[in-house]
């Protein structure tokens, strides 16, 4: 059976941007480790797929995070009971294809919400790169 999703609405969850950290050597070029964590939820009653995405800039060598954004995508699935299966704790498991799909959406939508939130920063040249399966 082929199932079809569609964005429902999103969400800017929250955003935090340190101050620009002292120049040390400027012949040094930065860069930049990217962390993306994402969470999927389901809201039975609106027959949604809720998928939570926060990404983190951090300088390398360091631990303390530069940027974050936590974004949420909600989407609408059709067939909803017929395409997740419901468990016995009452939770739905989100089949694994329809689960790629919309993650690799909320990515990318997050992705340019953060691009947004940086812009005019000194971070605003921080691109999130292209993630496996993308």
């Amino acid at each position: 059976m082929e199932t079809s999703f569609n964005l429902h609405g999103i969400e800017l969850l929250s955003f935090s941007l340190l101050p620009e950290p002292p120049a040390g050597s400027k012949e040094k070029q930065l860069s930049y480790e990217f962390n993306v964590q994402q969470e999927q939820k389901t809201n039975v009653d609106k027959q949604l797929v809720i998928v939570f995405t926060t990404i983190t800039v951090i300088q390398s060598g360091y631990t303390l995070p530069l940027a974050t954004v936590t974004a949420a995508c909600g989407f609408g699935i059709s067939s909803f009971d017929g395409t997740l299966t419901r468990q016995t704790s009452g939770e739905y498991l989100i089949s694994p294809d329809i689960g790629q799909a919309v993650s690799r959406v909320a990515t990318g939508i997050t992705r340019g919400i953060f691009y947004s939130q940086l812009r005019g920063s000194y971070l605003q040249d921080c691109i999130l790169p292209l993630l496996p399966g993308e």
